[in-house]
């Protein structure tokens, strides 16, 4: 996500945090670890099994504030995909007290954010790599500290044959 700079990529866009230079490989671990996990990711994009790095506590997560934005309004959000894989992508806002509170997947799925003229998912069809969205910030939603969460369900699976898995 480049804007808002995503935790992983914030260094690419001026700000003063750890370089990630693996930022485009934020895939749950790779797909035999999420098997292994009955589907499950990190919060952030991490291996559910860790290193987390991308969550509290870990390297990447400052708790640098990198955008603010007001209730019920229409942010604007620049996705820019290196491998384009199909599938849909879907957003989601977490309310946290302060940056030391912990993000739980449950928090930020009280808040599945729509996206303009889409619903709450977003196609990606082929061919596609820089895409503009616009997303609604629920009325009545404020946060000393909000954690927008990108999750781009993949319709394919890098190295893995499409016949027999």
């Amino acid at each position: 996500m480049e804007d808002p700079p995503a935790r992983n990529a914030a260094w690419r866009y001026g700000f003063n945090v750890p370089a990630n230079y693996d930022d485009v490989g934020l895939n749950c671990g790779g797909l035999s670890i999420q098997k292994a996990n009955d589907g499950k990711c990190g919060i952030c994009g991490d291996s559910y099994v860790g290193p987390r790095d991308h969550e509290a506590g870990g390297k990447y997560a400052t708790n640098i504030i990198v955008r603010n934005y007001e209730p019920n309004s229409l942010i604007d959000v620049k996705i820019l995909l290196t491998a384009n894989h199909v599938g849909f992508m879907e957003f989601r806002l977490c309310s946290l007290v302060n940056s030391n509170s912990e993000l739980t997947q449950e928090c930020l799925d009280q808040n599945l954010l729509f996206i303009e003229g889409f619903g709450t998912q977003y196609p990606v069809n082929e061919g596609i790599d820089s895409i503009l969205l616009r997303l609604h910030i629920p009325s009545g939603l404020s946060c000393p500290h909000c954690v927008l969460q990108w999750r781009y369900h993949a319709g394919n699976s890098w190295g893995i044959d499409g016949v027999t898995g």
